[in-house]
């Protein structure tokens, strides 16, 4: 049903009542369904708000904990005053208080376009050694079909992968060590 058609028609619990009743007699008597909702709007007070929550079954116990620490009756009035509890927290003046001692951050965009670059200069490195190792493993692939198709292995090939294995290895060592430094500082920052 279309939610404009749906706005002139009462709830099942409305319609236990002789107003709504006397009021779809109305509109089906000629009366503007839009004309009947904005009289109905008027007369009857805003309805509470429904809010549904999805919870694991850990906090389905968690909630059943405090449901009985709050003394509610059912989890919907457990959630209620908690959240009451919650917002009347947020609202006294220690709250607020503290709220305002906390030290406010102010970062230099410089200082973030620096760590940007840096983590970029990073992840290209990463993706370079990752590429030169992936053009190894393509020549291994080559000189093992040569050496399976002519029976012949050509040792300046081999002796050249090796040296490139070398040159990654150190590589990858001093960007260890940079990477370290690096782990070091966030650990501080955090």
């Amino acid at each position: 049903m279309s939610e404009a058609k749906s706005m002139g028609r009462p709830t099942i619990a409305e319609a236990d009542t002789g107003q709504v009743f006397a009021e779809s007699l109305a509109a089906s008597d000629g009366v503007a369904v839009g004309e009947e909702a904005d009289e109905r709007r008027s007369v009857r007070p805003v309805k509470d708000a429904v809010v549904t929550v999805r919870m694991t079954a850990a906090d389905a116990d968690t909630l059943a904990s405090v449901q009985s620490e709050l003394g509610a009756t059912s989890a919907p009035d457990a959630i209620r005053e908690s959240i009451r509890v919650v917002a009347g927290l947020m609202g006294s003046e220690h709250y607020q208080s503290k709220r305002a001692q906390r030290p406010s951050i102010s970062v230099d965009p410089a200082h973030l376009e620096e760590i940007r670059d840096a983590l970029l200069s990073v992840a290209k490195t990463y993706g370079e050694r990752s590429r030169e190792v992936h053009f190894i493993g393509h020549n291994w692939n080559q000189i093992a079909k040569v050496a399976n198709s002519t029976g012949n292995v050509d040792v300046d090939a081999l002796l050249s992968i090796g040296r490139a294995l070398v040159e990654i290895r150190k590589q990858m060592t001093a960007d260890a060590e940079r990477d370290a430094k690096a782990l070091k500082v966030l650990a501080f920052l955090s």
